[in-house]
C-alpha cells in the first residue's frame, strides 16, 4: 500500500505525522448507473444530501460550492475557531479541493445526477487525485475537531464534528457512525481510522467496509430506482 502525502500547502498535521502507511480501497466496481457500483452509489447519494442545503426543498435539489463553504463554517463555529482563522482557511481549502474533484466544468452546481456521474467519472479517470483531496479534508476536519489535543476523537469530539459538518442529528446514526470507526474498540477514534472511513465510505465497494457507516450508513435505494 502507498503512503498518504501530508495535507497539501499546509504543514505537516499532528494527526499525519501518526496516519498509517495508506488506506486499502478496493477496485470500483461498475455494473450500476452512472457507472457506479450500487453501494457507491447509495453512499455518494448520502453524500449529497448530507451536504445539500436544498435536499428538502420542493424541485431538484442541486449541491454548491457555497453548500461546502458552509460545512466549513458550521465546524469552525462548532469547535470555536475564529472564523476566517487558520482553521477555518485551512477547511475551506480542503473542502474546494474536493469540490474540483467532482465540479470539474466550473459550473458551482451540480443537481443529484450531475454529482453521481461526475463521482463516477472521478473514480474511473482520477482516482489518486481524488483520494487525495478525501485525505486533506480528513486531516483538516480532525484537526479543528481534536480541541484537546490529544490526536484522536473521543465520541463527542466525532458526534460533534458529524454533527457539524454534515448536519447528522439522528442519533442512530451518530451511534452507527461512532461503533464503525472505532475499530479496535479502544474507545476513541484514531487518525488512521477516520482517513480508512472517509476512503471506504467515498472509494471503496466492499460492502463489509466499517467506513460504510461514516455518514450512518448507507440508505435503501430510492423507489423505482
Amino acid at each position: 500500500m502507498s503512503a498518504v502525502a501530508p495535507c497539501s500547502g499546509h504543514r505537516p498535521s499532528r494527526w499525519a505525522r501518526r496516519r498509517s502507511r495508506g488506506a486499502h480501497v478496493p477496485a470500483r466496481t461498475s455494473d450500476g448507473p452512472y457507472g457506479l457500483d450500487p453501494l457507491l452509489r447509495r453512499k455518494a447519494e448520502r453524500w449529497f444530501d448530507c451536504l445539500c442545503a436544498t435536499r428538502d426543498t420542493p424541485g431538484d435539489p442541486r449541491l454548491t460550492w457555497t453548500d461546502y463553504e458552509l460545512a466549513a463554517l458550521r465546524t469552525v463555529r462548532a469547535f470555536r475557531h475564529r472564523v476566517g482563522g487558520r482553521a477555518h482557511r485551512r477547511l475551506r481549502a480542503a473542502f474546494r479541493r474536493l469540490w474540483r474533484r467532482h465540479d470539474r466544468a466550473g459550473s458551482g452546481t451540480l443537481d443529484r445526477a450531475a454529482f453521481l456521474a461526475a463521482h463516477a467519472r472521478a473514480l474511473e479517470q482520477d482516482r489518486r487525485a481524488l483520494t487525495a483531496a478525501v485525505h486533506a479534508l480528513c486531516c483538516a476536519l480532525a484537526d479543528a475537531a481534536d480541541r484537546d489535543g490529544d490526536d484522536v476523537l473521543g465520541e463527542r469530539e466525532l458526534r460533534a464534528l458529524l454533527t457539524a459538518a454534515f448536519r447528522l442529528t439522528s442519533e442512530h446514526d451518530l451511534r452507527t457512525a461512532w461503533h464503525s470507526l472505532d475499530r479496535d474498540g479502544g474507545g476513541a477514534v484514531e487518525h488512521r481510522e477516520l482517513h480508512r472511513a472517509f476512503a471506504e465510505f467515498l472509494t471503496a465497494a466492499d460492502p463489509a467496509a466499517p467506513g460504510n457507516q461514516l455518514l450512518g450508513g448507507p440508505r435503501p435505494p430510492r423507489p423505482g430506482r
